[in-house]
């Protein structure tokens, strides 16, 4: 496969209030309904990590073996190294290749806030460390399963954030998801230009991420902590339909920088894919 596109889907999510009944039957059908939607335009679907500590999520590695088993889809599933301890952080990955899994995709995670009454795991003392066990275990079992891990591509022009990316690959993973977004060729030719420089370029899918508009673009950058360029900012001003516009330009112009594919965030609306990679 020349062009890998992986197209994020969230496992089934349930309210953490005591008063609400959980529907497993109807959520989980409802959630492989959602991929079916878009399996035609995903080469591998990517069982997101849900940040929202409002809500429970079903397991990312049940989830994706429902899709690999209901649609026959290659699978990613988000594991979160600092929501598990050592053990079961292993355990996990043996999980996951006994599942014939295609890819897992490490995360190291955020910390939490005091408020939500949760503690990060500290079992680890890098997202580089937990891969190599991983590693490990895939060896021993003589598994085929994909590794992934984040990337920080604007960091790349930091020697430790290229020195930290490096280290995710020599530790065993076979790609690397982009963020923050590239939001339109102008940035596309910068972030092209950083991975080159960092001799990365075969091993990252670039971000492409749906913004809506003005406000949303904005609050974005509070959440996740971008920088977001001007560009970004006067497209949002003239509507959600200039966004996509942008966002199918730099898809289109991805093949033609060398790019082995596109990881495309759908922020929990799948049909988005349509639009985009259509």
């Amino acid at each position: 496969m020349d062009f890998l596109r992986m197209v994020e889907v969230f496992p089934p999510l349930f309210s953490r209030k005591k008063e609400e009944h959980i529907d497993f039957e109807h959520s989980l059908e409802r959630f492989i309904d959602d991929a079916r939607n878009v399996r035609a335009y995903a080469d591998v679907l990517l069982v997101a990590d849900v940040k929202n500590t409002n809500l429970l999520k079903f397991s990312t590695l049940e989830a994706a073996a429902l899709l690999k088993e209901r649609l026959r889809a290659r699978v990613a599933p988000v594991l979160v190294a600092r929501d598990f301890n050592r053990p079961q952080f292993l355990s996990s990955i043996l999980t996951g290749m006994s599942l014939e899994l295609d890819y897992l995709m490490f995360a190291w995670g955020d910390a939490h806030p005091p408020a939500v009454q949760a503690t990060n795991v500290r079992d680890f003392r890098s997202l580089a460390e937990a891969i190599r066990g991983a590693a490990l275990l895939r060896s021993r079992a003589r598994a085929g399963t994909g590794f992934l891990a984040p990337v920080n591509v604007e960091g790349l022009a930091r020697p430790g954030e290229v020195a930290r990316a490096r280290e995710r690959l020599r530790a065993g993973v076979d790609l690397l998801l982009a963020q923050p977004p590239t939001t339109d060729t102008e940035v596309l030719d910068r972030h092209a230009k950083l991975l080159k420089g960092a001799r990365l370029m075969g091993r990252v899918l670039l971000n492409v991420f749906p913004f809506r508009g003005p406000k949303d673009v904005r609050e974005c950058e509070t959440y996740f902590g971008w920088r977001l360029p001007e560009s970004l900012h006067r497209a949002a001003e003239k509507g959600e339909r200039s966004l996509i516009d942008a966002e199918r330009e730099v898809i289109a112009a991805l093949r033609d920088h060398g790019f082995p594919g596109v990881y495309l965030n759908t922020r929990g609306i799948p049909t988005i894919a349509e639009r985009l990679l259509s």
